[in-house]
């Protein structure tokens, strides 16, 4: 009896490891969020309010891959958009490339096409862009361009995005970021090309991320909004977010 349950017990452990490597292996993944703010390049996304985010990632061996992302975004309220003036209420990513290592650098090259489903096909809101980014040590750096921006602009636009990240202590992250907006298109839907700044902590916690962030632009005068709906002056972000 008692080898029974030993053998037993060895099977139910042999097929438990088996699941953990096949689930290590998964090229499939899977992540969610909550954050106070969704700031993207250094403007609000939902009017300074929270956004719950999530998407899913597929990495192949080679160094392809594949994925979606998703939030809910808040532009405010626009006539043009319906007749009771709800702005679009949902962003939806596609994006895919390919990494790899060359030259001691870790590149990656791909697209990624913005999607927001809700609103109006007049506003424009749907672009694409291409981006080619390399990373070194703490450091990377990563350029995009949409040939059609964002908006009802037939203009380019660009942005370079600077990034150095290190750990400071037991699990504890520090990142630095330095964008810049550049071409027409950006200086079409803005009014101005642009630099924002961002500063955030991260750690680990029982598996769940959570992350501190400031972040800032330089716009100032009448492109500078610092309360609300498309808000590009300091703000705060909190962060939870979890890997699956």
């Amino acid at each position: 009896m008692l080898k029974l349950h030993k053998t037993v017990v060895a099977s139910g452990l042999l097929v438990l490891a088996s699941v953990a490597v096949a689930a290590e292996k998964s090229p499939v993944s899977a992540n969610v969020a909550l954050t106070t703010n969704y700031v993207w390049r250094g403007v609000s996304q939902t009017a300074e309010n929270s956004a719950i985010q999530g998407g899913f990632d597929y990495t192949h061996s080679g160094g392809f891959y594949l994925g979606t992302w998703g939030s809910n975004v808040n532009f405010g309220n626009d006539a043009v958009t319906s007749s009771d003036g709800d702005g679009a209420s949902m962003e939806l990513d596609f994006y895919g490339g390919y990494k790899f290592t060359a030259a001691g650098v870790n590149w990656d090259v791909g697209a990624i096409r913005y999607l927001y489903p809700d609103a109006n096909s007049s506003l424009e809101y749907d672009f694409t862009e291409f981006y080619v980014g390399g990373g070194y040590g703490p450091f990377s750096l990563k350029y995009s361009n949409a040939s059609d921006y964002q908006g009802v602009t037939t203009k380019s636009g660009t942005y370079l995005d600077a990034a150095f990240s290190m750990e400071l202590s037991q699990g504890l992250a520090l990142a630095l970021h330095v964008g810049k907006s550049g071409g027409d298109g950006v200086q079409a839907a803005f009014g101005k090309k642009y630099t924002d700044y961002k500063i955030s902590l991260t750690k680990e916690v029982g598996g769940v991320g959570i992350g501190l962030a400031y972040t800032d632009t330089n716009m100032s005068g009448a492109q500078e909004i610092k309360k609300g709906v498309s808000a590009n002056d300091g703000q705060w972000m909190l962060t939870f977010s979890k890997s699956l």
